[in-house]
């Protein structure tokens, strides 16, 4: 009720303004420039010409190296870094951070709860954009920065399309066929058009790993350490994907001054994991259960909808609504065998869990040119969602025979209201500034009959500046400040103990989530100076500062003989870096230096990161996981019209980590290549060849707990295989 009430207020007094701009719109005297955002060849021109902080990548970035997985797109962009997380999957990072500091938007709405970036194709997908400071028309929530990924909106005057992709890694075939088309509606009088995309992916891959680890105690900070654990742990993982998607899109033109859009999109995947371990515990005690194996299996279903309505006004004004709504269902089983150091079955785990959610959302905003040099918007987004759980788990122990079964059902709700208000002002023909602000109000709720109840509001204020100085045709500069935040998730909040099965240290501890979390927020500020040598040609460089505010760290405690880790709310922390950034068009470049030069176009980025966090002692106390220093470079060679062929490097240094007095970490170094060749047949067909992680290094992690009287260790190494990649494409 609470809800309808604050909908119906804020949708009231957004009409009254909206009704108050139109008014003051359609008395203008003079009529500016249309503005629209519209699609253009010409991508260095837009980036320059955008008084946001905003690098937009097209069709001919995302599908370079026939990739099936977004995340695969995502780690060659600059200043992106993808990395996964003990079998969570791939997490997007920007300025080295994810876990929630990096906004993954879809067509400029947040994402839902359980939604995976790699559940898209990328064949869906019409662009990427790359925003270090985000408007105050998308949320607040990327103290990092926002990706927003923008599904095709093809024009029917396009042909259709069709890709076949075959891809070998490590003795495993995955194979995905994709396919759009557009044309008018048939048998209708209206301007109506439609866009249909689909693709089918069949995934395949193995994952194997050496575990080394150590325990040891001592009787005080005098004596020598005393080994009472070494052992070697042998894993192996079999990962299975199976996804059908379907994207539809419906255009219809009323006249010259309303249309409606559909955009949809139905995603069915089925995923299977399977894991085994076993150890040599050597002389030494070895876990419960030393050979054990599970599998893990769901299949998720998930819809998206959104309809907009778009009409134009006088003078260039514009008014846009957008109704949406979407699906998530999940139902996923999970087995787990256990047997001790004789080899006989200990204990069977039987897991099941479903999952549903549903949101609606109500999103309006108003555009008006209403002077010469400003263009001001305005607008509100208003969202519901509400989740269910049930989760049912029994044990069957050999000695003692089956447990009663443990069954959990709870429930999650999220409320958001937003508000904001922005202004594009061209001061002078050289100096153009951007003024935004945004207000956000957020209700989260969680309950289980019998456990807990509770509720989380949040209330953040987010002023937005950025400006651009152009000092000539090619350079100039940008400088930007804003106010950002980072929510905990409802599994953060969610008070309910997420056990190991197997094997709980310190290092390797259970998870019990804190409903006392407040948001982190901070301020940040960025400087950036930009030189277009030519369209293709364009050198970079931005320094950014952050402070954040009730900074979230995981807390570690023993409570009997388990270990437990827990998130609060504790101080304050601060993050600097630098962002350099180049690319070249060789044979642009020449032509305007009338030298002769090769179809050569070069790129390289460097992003070197520093945090500090003022609660953690140092040295290395920096935030968890951040990439430090990342650096790509790659070419693209136009070897003849129809060949041409490209390489990709990519290098993320090496990182010592202090999460507490006593948690330290440290990764190796990690180098990527990846390289391609294709070949245009004809205007209608191409063939593609890739080959990903030529240098099939494996990744080396190392991790300690030491206190006064006992130290965990160990050591991780995990293989990884080259992908060899074949595909195909036809234009009807």
């Amino acid at each position: 009720m609470l809800f309808q009430q604050t909908s119906t207020r804020l949708s009231t007094i957004a009409l009254s303004i909206l009704a108050l701009f139109a008014s003051k719109a359609a008395t203008a005297q003079q009529t500016p420039q249309q503005v629209e955002i519209s699609a253009k060849s010409q991508p260095n021109r837009d980036r320059q010409d955008d008084v946001n902080m905003r690098v937009v990548y097209g069709r001919e970035d995302i599908e370079k190296y026939g990739d099936t997985n977004v995340s695969e797109v995502l780690k060659r962009l600059p200043g992106i870094s993808v990395t996964e997380n003990k079998g969570r999957g791939a997490e997007i990072r920007m300025r080295g951070l994810g876990n929630g500091y990096t906004q993954i938007l879809l067509n400029g709405q947040a994402t839902p709860v359980g939604f995976s970036i790699d559940s898209i194709a990328p064949d869906l997908i019409e662009s990427i954009e790359v925003m270090r400071v985000a408007g105050a028309d998308v949320s607040a929530q990327s103290i990092a920065g926002t990706i927003n990924i923008i599904l095709k909106k093809k024009s029917s005057k396009q042909g259709s399309e069709m890709k076949s992709n075959a891809s070998l890694q490590d003795g495993r075939l995955s194979g995905n066929l994709s396919w759009s088309m557009g044309d008018q509606l048939p048998g209708t009088q209206a301007d109506i058009s439609y866009v249909l995309a689909g693709t089918l992916e069949s995934n395949s891959t193995e994952v194997n790993a050496i575990q080394a680890e150590s325990y040891s105690t001592r009787a005080n900070t005098n004596t020598a350490w005393q080994v009472q654990t070494d052992r070697l742990l042998q894993q192996s993982q079999q990962n299975r994907r199976d996804v059908a998607s379907l994207s539809p899109r419906l255009n219809w033109k009323i006249d010259a001054q309303d249309s409606i859009n559909w955009q949809g999109n139905l995603n069915l995947t089925r995923l299977e994991q399977a894991k085994h371990e076993k150890e040599n515990p050597g002389q030494y005690a070895s876990t419960e259960f030393p050979d054990n194996h599970s599998i893990w299996a769901a299949h998720i279903l998930t819809s998206r909808n959104d309809i907009s309505w778009e009409r134009r006004l006088a003078d260039s004004a514009k008014l846009n609504m957008n109704f949406g709504w979407n699906s998530f269902d999940r139902s996923a089983k999970f087995k787990f065998w256990g047997k001790d150091k004789t080899g006989a079955l200990a204990v069977h785990r039987y897991v099941t869990g479903d999952a549903d959610e549903r949101e609606y959302r109500f999103n309006g905003k108003y555009l008006a040119p209403y002077s010469e040099s400003h263009v001001l918007s305005l607008g509100w987004e208003a969202s519901r969602a509400l989740r269910h759980e049930n989760r049912d788990e029994q044990e069957f122990i050999t000695s003692s025979g089956p447990t009663p079964v443990d069954t959990h059902a709870y429930q999650a709700s999220l409320q958001k209201l937003a508000v904001y208000i922005q202004d594009e002002w061209t001061i002078n023909s050289a100096w153009s500034a951007y003024l935004g602000l945004r207000m956000e109000r957020i209700n989260s709720n969680s309950k289980e009959a019998g456990a807990f109840d509770f509720q989380n509001k949040s209330n953040m204020l987010s002023p937005i500046l950025q400006s651009v100085w152009k000092l000539d045709a090619q350079r100039q500069w940008r400088m930007a400040l804003n106010r950002s935040f980072k929510l905990p998730t409802v599994a953060n909040l969610v008070p309910r103990r997420f056990r190991i099965d197997n094997n709980n240290t310190p290092l390797n501890a259970d998870f019990q989530g804190n409903p006392n979390l407040r948001p982190e927020r901070a301020w940040g500020l960025e400087l950036a100076y930009e030189h277009y040598l030519t369209e293709g040609s364009v050198i970079s460089a931005n320094a950014y500062w952050r402070r954040i505010d009730d900074v979230m760290l995981e807390q570690l405690q023993q409570n009997g003989k388990s270990w437990v880790a827990s998130l609060s709310n504790n101080g304050r922390a601060r993050i600097v870096g630098l962002e350099i950034d180049a690319k070249a068009n060789l044979q642009e470049l020449g032509s305007k230096l009338a030298i002769e030069m090769p179809a050569i176009e070069i790129h390289g980025n460097l992003n070197r990161n520093w945090s500090t966090v003022e609660q953690v002692p140092g040295p290395d106390n920096h935030l968890a996981h951040q990439t430090g220093l990342l650096i790509n470079v790659g070419a693209d060679y136009q070897l003849q019209p129809a060949w041409r062929i490209g390489a990709d490097y990519n290098y993320q240094a090496a990182d010592s980590l202090r999460e507490s007095a006593y948690l330290t970490g440290h990764s190796n170094p990690r180098r990527h290549l990846d390289i391609y060749l294709s070949w245009k047949q004809s205007k209608q067909s191409q063939l593609r060849f890739s080959i990903a992680n030529v240098l099939q290094q494996d990744k080396v992690e190392y991790g300690s707990y030491t206190d006064e009287s006992s130290r965990w260790t160990e050591t991780g190494q995990q293989q990884t295989a080259r992908t060899w990649r074949l595909v195909w494409e036809l234009k009807l």
